[in-house]
């Protein structure tokens, strides 16, 4: 054999071997990108795209909420000018809060941390007997001052009090109280403590590279996973959080407050979620817009995907939860705030009792996914008053 002829069968060989390296190389690349399971797909959206995102606005808005105070506090006899941007931010941090409130597992669950952000309900108002002992007393209104009081004094519920209350709220109390500045040191204070607390949920639910933080632990479920061993704990953590938020907004958001439905006389106006502030029924349309994003995963793969997919479901509960998503919405429309003043009214009470009703069947509905799916739901810390 010449050497030529020789050449040209090594370099024959030297090509086949790597066309059938990347031929192996793209079979197991392939294989990579198309062997991410369906259980996969839905926990990283839920956990990465979804639920993080929630609570990264809300530490940004809650990061504006501390800007704001700071500026109305060192406006001087001019603070009246700023008082509504400040009361404006407040209600974009408190919905952003609403966003995020459904998810009733992980960070938040660590060190009473939901009660420190918004203290609800209040059925003595602890909150206004709180706020204005500490105002009275002589100890050092700080961030850590208040980290350390009632969870009545801390978080969005205190700030409400301070800034929408017909009394507590009034401009005067901030220029002309003998303890104005008081007042104001608290204000701050609050507005910082409850950025720290969403920094830190923000933080846990994101990671770092040394941490993947509680995302990756739910969208990676696994014998190594101790909160999540396999894929059924971590989709039943999304069941509950379905099942139980609907549950939430139902009966305390609402059927608490329209006195179960027993006519509009015993309506209940101080029963419902920041009602100094009259922000309710944004914050109601908030959370629920939060369980029809977790349920259809927003842009990407959602659970309603995943349960498609499920040959053994019966379709027609599917069709049911999908259409008492878009019944609970239409509805909204037929509602006008503040619901406080329109509670008692014949007309917006018979339309809450609608609401309430569609609520009610949609709850019924999402609560009969997982025994369908065979996975046994835990508890969950929204659960209850």
């Amino acid at each position: 054999m010449n050497n030529d002829k020789l050449a040209r069968q090594q370099s024959t060989r030297k090509t086949a071997g790597f066309r059938w390296l990347w031929v192996m190389i793209s079979s197991l690349l392939l294989a990579a990108c198309g062997g991410e399971s369906a259980e996969q797909k839905l926990l990283t959206q839920a956990a990465r795209n979804i639920i993080t995102p929630w609570y990264i606005e809300l530490d940004a808005e809650a990061v504006k909420l501390v800007e704001q105070s700071g500026a109305f506090c060192q406006a001087g006899e001019e603070k009246q000018n700023f008082q509504q941007d400040l009361q404006q931010q407040w209600r974009d941090t408190m919905t952003a809060w609403a966003r995020a409130q459904p998810i009733g597992f992980g960070p938040i669950e660590d060190g009473n941390l939901r009660w420190k952000l918004q203290f609800w309900p209040d059925r003595k108002d602890l909150t206004r007997k709180k706020v204005e002992a500490l105002i009275a007393g002589d100890d050092e209104l700080s961030a850590e001052r208040v980290a350390t009081a009632s969870v009545s004094v801390q978080g969005l519920a205190a700030l409400e009090y301070m800034l929408f209350d017909a009394r507590a709220g009034a401009i005067n109390l901030y220029l002309e109280d003998s303890q104005s500045t008081r007042r104001c040191q608290l204000l701050q204070a609050i507005a910082v403590r409850i950025q720290q607390v969403t920094h830190q949920l923000a933080e846990q639910w994101r990671g770092d590279a040394d941490k993947p933080g509680y995302a990756g632990m739910l969208s990676q479920p696994g014998a190594d996973n101790a909160l999540y061993p396999d894929d059924n704990a971590a989709l039943a953590e999304l069941l509950n959080t379905l099942v139980v938020g609907a549950e939430v907004v139902k009966r305390n958001k609402l059927g608490i407050p329209i006195g179960g439905g027993k006519g509009a006389s015993h309506a209940k106006p101080y029963r419902l979620e920041a009602w100094r502030s009259q922000h309710s029924l944004a914050l109601m349309r908030a959370s629920v817009s939060s369980l029809e994003q977790l349920y259809r995963g927003g842009e990407g793969y959602g659970l309603a995907d995943y349960l498609a997919e499920e040959r053994h479901l019966d379709a027609a509960l599917l069709q049911e939860i999908d259409q008492g998503f878009i019944g609970v919405k239409s509805q909204f429309t037929a509602l006008s705030a503040p619901l406080f003043s329109q509670l008692k009214e014949p007309q917006q009470y018979a339309a809450l009792v609608d609401l309430h009703q569609r609520l009610n069947k949609l709850q019924f509905n999402l609560n009969q996914l997982p025994e369908r799916l065979g996975i046994k739901l835990g508890f969950n810390s929204n659960d209850g008053d």
